[in-house]
């Protein structure tokens, strides 16, 4: 096999026109398939798309999407691609907007209208979307791109667009895995962010369901039955009776919406932007602390090594200095470290509150290789969901976590931290590190 990857490898550097039926040949060859399907791109043969999709269904995920990436570089390789969707033998959701973009870029009459029938809507990005792009293009030039935050990038895709999509196996089977699609291209990502309903397979156009009753539920039918149909919404799955259906209507629109990013800040546009464009998964984290370059410090916070310990927990509650650890930034270059804690323990800290007011609360842990889970408490109610510590190999910081403004009265208020258990992953040490808390006074 050594000896027939390196003559594959040969043939494929010489393009030579006499290679093509090598290549179709070992498309049967799981060692060999992926330069094979690769290097087809690179020649016109009738028996190309035919052979390609004999063998698609024994193909892992990498070596389809070099097959797919082969059968839209030439006309007459994408009608053979699409007659295989129009007869479910390729799944519709393998083939991505970028791939349909660059068919109709072939002018081809025929093809186009075939992608209309078999694959799903196609229209004119409007003046003002447009305009959106080009601004948007222009800002996002390769050194301004070069000092994204990649960490918060994927908490940003977390919070906005994992509801409904997958990134490196992270998030949900509503619209289409964007795993395999053209990330690297800074115009592809923007054009299907900014008008996600020009370029639409028929799998992710949004149903509006009105019922007897008058509700009405928009999304995608994931499921029919003679009795009645699944409507996946962006929040909830919905069975639905067919009895009470009163009109049921197919729109030309993406579920996804338009204007996603329209509040983002221009940094945050970066840094989302920036993470749907990498090749490789980076850790979650939310944005960074905003610590003053003068005192080192978060202005106005609580430091974590500085807070009251309540009660006597298990395990040696103390400093740690952070200084030595480069990959991120903790205020004071120090935070409240507590070991020796097993799941079900809990650590509580003191809170003063000068006055009272509404207040949103503003936290930043640290993550490692033999950190726990934790669940935060506010006077004994949950602060969001557990928290996983895990982090391989750095040593980081959560970025600022924020929480729903509460009403605080004047005094003494109590955090608590709960250790709920640790990602299968990380050294069972169940450790826990608190950098800071700080209380904004909500507007």
């Amino acid at each position: 096999m050594k000896q027939r990857q390196q003559a594959m490898s040969i043939l494929v550097r010489g393009r030579d026109r006499d290679s093509v039926k090598a290549f179709q040949q070992v498309l049967k060859v799981s060692q060999l398939r992926g330069p094979a399907l690769r290097a087809l791109a690179g020649f016109n043969d009738p028996q190309t798309a035919e052979k390609v999709l004999a063998e698609y269904n024994k193909f892992n995920e990498s070596e389809k999407r070099d097959a797919i990436g082969t059968l839209v570089s030439r006309p007459k390789y994408a009608l053979a691609l699409l007659n295989a969707l129009e007869r479910k033998d390729v799944p519709s959701k393998d083939v991505h907007a970028y791939h349909i973009r660059q068919l109709i870029r072939f002018e081809n009459k025929e093809l186009t209208e075939k992608i209309k029938n078999v694959w799903g809507n196609i229209r004119e990005t409007s003046a003002d979307k447009k305009k959106q792009i080009a601004q948007l293009q222009a800002m996002l030039k390769p050194a301004y791109l070069k000092g994204a935050d990649l960490s918060h990038g994927r908490f940003l895709f977390k919070k906005t667009c994992s509801t409904c999509h997958i990134l490196f196996g992270d998030g949900n089977k509503v619209g289409p895995d964007i795993t395999g699609s053209n990330r690297a291209n800074i115009n592809y990502i923007l054009e299907n962010v900014v008008d996600p309903s020009a370029v639409l397979g028929k799998d992710y156009r949004m149903s509006t369901i009105v019922l007897e009753d008058g509700r009405i539920v928009n999304g995608l039918v994931m499921k029919e039955t003679d009795s009645a149909l699944t409507i996946k919404t962006i929040t909830d799955s919905v069975v639905v009776a067919k009895d009470e259906i009163d009109l049921q209507k197919l729109s030309k629109l993406s579920l996804m919406p338009d204007r996603l990013i329209d509040e983002f800040k221009k940094k945050d546009i970066r840094d989302l932007v920036a993470y749907l464009a990498s090749p490789r998964q980076v850790p979650l984290r939310g944005p960074r602390a905003p610590i003053d370059p003068q005192t080192k410090r978060v202005p106005f916070a609580i430091e974590g090594e500085t807070m009251t310990v309540l009660g006597k927990p298990r395990g040696n509650i103390g400093s740690q200095k952070m200084g030595g650890y480069r990959t991120d930034r903790w205020s004071n270059n120090d935070h409240l470290w507590w070991t020796g804690g097993k799941p079900g323990d809990k650590l509580a800290l003191e809170i003063p509150v000068e006055k009272s007011g509404k207040y949103t609360v503003e936290l930043v842990l640290t993550k490692a290789r033999d950190y726990g889970i934790v669940q935060l408490y506010l006077d004994d109610k949950k602060l969001g969901g557990p928290v996983d510590l895990y982090n391989n190999p750095q040593v980081i910081t959560t970025g600022v976590m924020t929480f729903t403004a509460k009403e605080l009265a004047e005094g003494t208020h109590k955090l608590t931290l709960e250790i709920t258990g640790a990602n299968p992953k990380a050294i069972k040490r169940y450790m826990v590190g608190l950098d800071y808390l700080r209380l904004v006074e909500a507007k």
